[in-house]
């Protein structure tokens, strides 16, 4: 996920202007770069205490630093976000209880929601999710696979054979900020970054 921090044209045209208008012209980019690169840290911010409130994501599968802000520079005036990205383990990554006799593991994935038991139907079979440890000493949520068997245990005629596991994974960090981030902070990135804007201006002009 990527997102762009700059000043709309028309913004950035009327802050120019009026600096040119009090003879502080060429100090419009400097008010620029400390404007974009504060606007860019609070939505940082905001990205990541939105997502926490949001979703169970765990504190160790989505911290601050997974979140990287290029800073403008006074020739390339935009500070760019970016959110590291790939599934995650649900095991580890968000709220989850292990299978119990009858029960298959369930999960929680957003904040308030209810543990909801992971499980499908495939041939009139119920393939419930499992917790287990692989040899790797690797533990997650796995589940069968329907149709899908092992190599070492094919299915062949007079012989059931045993399906594939495979792990379940969950959204991205990147996904789960992308979503909150339209939702919660985009529309009022550009309020921050005029306010910031304006601040600086008035600052430099009264300087």
């Amino acid at each position: 996920m990527m997102i762009i921090v700059k000043p709309s044209p028309a913004l950035y045209l009327a802050i120019q202007k009026r600096l040119n208008e009090m003879g502080k012209g060429d100090y419009a980019k400097e008010v620029m770069r400390k404007a974009i690169r504060e606007t860019a840290k609070e939505t940082k911010e905001r990205i990541h205490s939105a997502t926490k409130e949001t979703y169970t994501i765990k504190t160790s599968s989505f911290k601050k630093s997974n979140i990287k802000v290029t800073n403008p520079t006074k020739n390339q005036l935009r500070a760019i976000i970016e959110i590291e990205s790939g599934p995650l383990s649900l095991r580890k990554s968000y709220q989850n209880r292990k299978n119990g006799k009858r029960k298959g593991a369930s999960a929680m994935i957003k904040v308030g929601g209810s543990m909801k038991e992971l499980s499908i139907v495939s041939g009139g079979h119920n393939y419930k999710a499992f917790v287990t440890e692989m040899q790797s000493g690797h533990e997650g949520i796995f589940q069968r696979v329907p149709g899908e068997y092992m190599k070492k245990y094919p299915r062949t005629r007079g012989r059931k054979g045993r399906e594939k596991i495979q792990e379940i994974l969950s959204m991205s960090r990147a996904k789960a900020a992308e979503i909150v981030y339209k939702e919660k902070v985009a529309s009022d990135m550009q309020g921050e970054l005029s306010y910031r804007l304006h601040k600086h201006m008035n600052a430099m002009m009264g300087g």
